[in-house]
């Protein structure tokens, strides 16, 4: 409290009480009380002061000097009516003289002959928390006697806002197996009430865990920080015994410092348990079978594993490597990435004649490391027993092309060389028969066991047939072997492929979005000739991803893919109307070719004159 008369004071029982005697003093005082919530000014009318009697009957002179007193005012927002509600007291130290009034101007009021100032609504601290307004006195005649003096009104703040969190919803991890204590995510809310009183003071807490197992309790949340911890036992974190991955904890958070009477609001947090790498991938078969046939190449046999790890990380991922058995380097193992089996593939032909049957031993691993205290065990290797079978495979000339050189217009019926053609299939006894594929002057003929040309008509250096003095002719060596087929149902009616054919070549071409694998489509080959003979045989077809710089042989996902399959119609017709139908009719013509190694049947021989 201050009083105007420093003569006086106001003790502690509020008693306005004389410092010492005093002669005189004036008949009036002013006590100006302020508190953390209030500031306002009294009047105290002095009653029986000494002198009194001097001024009795007597004109009060005019002061000189006038003393506005205008304090501080406070006010409760949200008030409730009626309305213009007093709020507090300008005075003037001679405003009991009736020619002075007061005069205000805002959305407060002011008494003209009292000072009284009141507010004619209710105020909102959130949206103005104070208001600077200035007050003056005139007489009645409207003329400026004292001000305008600035005084301040303060709006005390009242807890009407709850907490309120920025989302609905917030997400975080944490690692499995992670340390009892480990922060997962902090929350945070806001008050929009006055931060300097405890109607902005924020209290947090877990309502609710969802599911509550293995512990309603897994978490716990500071309730000041609002972080939010782990409490439950590392070695229970495990994400692959949880009843799930996802928690949800419904959060919320009180103002009044978490009194009953604060205010709350709530929101939901989403904690995902991550994974880790601590579980080693294994196979599902301590031993996987394949069968191959010799000089093909694609996928034989795919490689399936287990492993507990998330499908969805490099934990789960799985690399195949071959640790021995394949010292040719003869096959490679690619993931496949929707269901992470090995799909071992040969990428170099093999030879049933070098070998029949292979060991291999394969090994698994994960993209990511193991955590230290797990480690690959036996069931991360397997092994894998590839068996070669046998085909039936074409003679090969050696040398091709083999080089000679005669004088033209030597007598019909001389020697012009001795063809040699070995069979790659040494385990079986199979004999040689040689024939003519290509000689367009009609110049050559060769013994069909001995495989010795000779000429059959007179050679010419300037026929249109020479070039460069060069006359090529081509000559084709055959078996008595029988293919290797293993024969299926038409083509034509197949489900996922189609069969167009020029006078060039033949086009397969897809019909649905296919899965990665191996496709066997057998193809019915007619030639030309009369009667027609035909051949069945089979095109293998893989279906793969090509990803970046990686190929993956999995599911297709284009769905008008190509395969376009030359079948060299050419060189069939000439194969069965000129072997079938004029060299070799004693010959089964299904014997003759398949498309795997028609190539290697036939030898050019270069003439030079």
């Amino acid at each position: 409290f201050g009083v105007s008369d420093p003569g006086f004071h106001v003790d502690g029982d509020l008693n306005l009480v004389p410092l010492r005697d005093l002669p005189r003093s004036e008949p009036v005082l002013f006590i100006h009380g302020v508190s953390a919530h209030a500031d306002d000014l009294a009047q105290v009318d002095i009653i029986g002061t000494r002198g009194r009697s001097d001024i009795v009957g007597q004109k009060l002179p005019y002061r000189s000097k006038r003393s506005l007193l205008v304090p501080n005012i406070s006010i409760s927002e949200n008030e409730r009516g009626p309305f213009p509600k007093f709020i507090g007291q300008v005075r003037n130290t001679c405003s009991y003289h009736p020619r002075y009034r007061y005069c205000l101007k805002c959305l407060f009021t002011i008494d003209m002959n009292s000072g009284a100032v009141s507010v004619s609504r209710s105020v909102d601290r959130e949206a103005r928390d104070s208001y600077q307004l200035e007050v003056s006195t005139t007489d009645y005649s409207g003329n400026l006697i004292e001000g305008p003096q600035v005084f301040r009104i303060n709006v005390i703040d009242q807890n009407d806002n709850r907490p309120i969190f920025k989302e609905p919803r917030y997400t975080g991890e944490v690692l499995e197996g992670s340390p009892t204590g480990t922060t997962v995510m902090t929350m945070t809310a806001f008050d929009a009430d006055d931060p300097n009183t405890d109607n902005a003071v924020l209290r947090y807490n877990i309502v609710k865990q969802s599911p509550d197992k293995p512990s309603p309790n897994m978490f716990y949340i500071d309730a000041e920080r609002g972080d939010i911890v782990t409490v439950i036992a590392p070695t229970l974190l495990d994400r692959e015994t949880l009843p799930t991955t996802t928690y949800e904890l419904e959060i919320m958070a009180k103002d009044m410092a978490g009194s009953e009477v604060g205010l709350t609001g709530t929101t939901t947090a989403t904690i995902t348990i991550t994974d880790k790498n601590d579980h080693a991938p294994e196979f599902t078969h301590p031993l996987f079978e394949a069968h191959v046939y010799e000089g093909s190449t694609g996928v034989v046999v795919n490689l399936t594993v287990d492993d507990r790890d998330d499908p969805a990380t490099a934990a789960w991922r799985a690399m195949y490597s071959i640790i021995s058995g394949d010292p040719t380097q003869s096959f490679e193992i690619q993931t496949n990435p929707d269901n992470n089996e090995g799909m071992l593939s040969v990428v170099k032909p093999l030879n049933y004649e070098a070998s029949e049957f292979l060991s291999l031993l394969i090994k698994v691993e994960n993209e990511d490391p193991l955590v230290p205290d797990v480690g690959y065990g036996p069931s991360s290797t397997a092994t894998v027993h590839v068996r070669v079978e046998d085909i039936n495979e074409g003679p090969v000339f050696f040398p091709d092309p083999l080089i000679v050189t005669r004088m033209e217009n030597i007598p019909v019926g001389s020697f012009v060389a001795s063809l040699n053609a070995t069979d790659p299939d040494i385990l079986e006894k199979q004999s040689i028969r040689y024939a003519v594929l290509q000689d367009p002057a009609g110049w050559l003929s060769v013994n069909p066991v001995r495989g010795t040309v000779n000429t059959s008509a007179s050679l010419d250096r300037e026929s249109p047939y020479v070039h460069d003095n060069k006359y090529t002719a081509v000559f084709i060596a055959t078996d008595n072997g029988e293919l290797h087929c293993n024969l299926r149902h038409s083509f034509e009616a197949h489900p996922m492929f189609s069969l167009s054919s020029t006078a060039t070549h033949s086009q397969i071409r897809l019909l649905r979005s296919l899965k990665k694998d191996n496709y066997q489509l057998p193809l019915l080959i007619t030639d030309s000739g009369v009667p027609p003979l035909s051949n069945n045989t089979e095109v293998k077809v893989q279906v793969c991803i090509c990803n970046k710089n990686r190929m993956h042989c999995s599911s297709a996902h284009s769905h008008r893919a190509r395969f376009l399959v030359p079948l060299a119609t050419l060189l069939l017709t000439l194969l069965c109307n000129l072997l079938c139908h004029s060299f070799l009719q004693h010959l089964s013509c299904a014997s003759l070719f398949s498309p795997i190694i028609l190539c290697s049947w036939a030898a050019s021989l270069l003439f030079f004159f």
